[in-house]
């Protein structure tokens, strides 16, 4: 990870699909948020079922202190009780704003989740570093890597953001 992340990265982004049920974290993903950990950076964790809350004992278990807890309205869990931050009114706004905070993320995309897909195009316009485990429970596939800036993980990514700012200035 340190030659994948920018020498200055402060803050890592743990996101993942709620829809991930494996009972661990994969190896590759451990490995990334123990070097994190190593190198002190802050790590911003969601608080939703699935890869987040596995995210959250995995951190706990490994006495992991510099951690934030993002939520939009209400915190459901913090398993460390440490630091969180209400990062907006919404699960859209907090995942955006989640991903403006970060210098670099580590996301778990099961089943093409369009709320993942989107996040990764913001993630790759916005050339945070970002480490994509994804998963299809149908094939039982995996794939892990960094992402591709070539690729498109959201076809739909740019149409809704001109409806979104549209919306924004009709308000």
């Amino acid at each position: 990870m340190a030659s994948k992340v920018r020498s200055g990265s402060k803050k890592l982004l743990l996101m993942g699909s709620s829809a991930f049920k494996a009972r661990k974290l994969p190896k590759e993903v451990k490995r990334r948020i123990d070097e994190a950990i190593e190198r002190e950076l802050t790590i911003l964790v969601g608080e939703a079922y699935g890869a987040s809350r596995l995210y959250q004992d995995y951190l706990k278990a490994k006495g992991c202190r510099k951690v934030v807890v993002g939520h939009a309205i209400r915190l459901r869990y913090n398993a460390g009780n440490w630091k969180d931050v209400q990062y907006g009114k919404n699960l859209k706004e907090r995942e955006r704003k989640m991903i403006e905070d970060c210098d670099s993320a580590v996301v778990i995309w099961m089943n093409h989740s369009g709320v993942i897909a989107e996040n990764l195009e913001l993630l790759k316009r916005l050339r945070k570093p970002t480490y994509l485990y994804e998963c299809s429970s149908d094939t039982d596939q995996v794939t892990a890597g960094e992402l591709d800036p070539g690729r498109t993980y959201d076809p739909f990514y740019y149409m809704k953001e001109h409806y979104r700012k549209r919306k924004s200035t009709h308000q």
